[in-house]
């Protein structure tokens, strides 16, 4: 029986490792527009904008409070927005946003679409290990 357990935890083991992008198989689009609405407030779910892209209006989830907050990334509606991001169904997942008014730009994702806020994201790969600053 162990020597079963064994093998099925041994032939299960790469698959752990082997992690894929969060967003791999959704397709990299631009966005451009108008911001109509802004829910970034804590408690409140993964903070997104609303954003007017001609007669559309799409939501661009933008990643961690916290990630935003120690960037100053503070997004107003009515501001000019573009950027770019993971395309899933008629929303993003932002890789890039930039407020044109305010001339700033917010890099939210790597090349590889792991969220920057997580430290990459990958299992033992983060920022941090155990509360302790790499």
């Amino acid at each position: 029986m162990k020597r079963i357990l064994i093998t099925c935890l041994v032939s299960l083991t790469p698959g752990l490792f082997a992690q894929q992008s969060p967003m791999a198989g959704n397709p990299v689009a631009d966005f451009k527009g108008k911001i109509q609405r802004v829910q970034i407030a804590p408690g409140q779910g993964t903070p997104y904008i609303e954003v007017q892209t001609g007669a559309t209006t799409a939501k661009v989830f933008l990643g961690s409070m916290r990630y935003l907050m120690e960037k100053d990334f503070n997004p107003k509606a009515g501001e000019e927005v573009s950027g770019k991001g993971y395309k899933v169904g008629d929303d993003f997942y932002a890789i890039q946003v930039e407020l044109v008014g305010q001339n700033k730009s917010l890099r939210l994702r790597d090349d590889n679409g792991y969220p920057l806020w997580m430290g990459g994201g990958r299992a033992g790969q983060g920022r941090y290990r155990y509360g302790q600053k790499r």
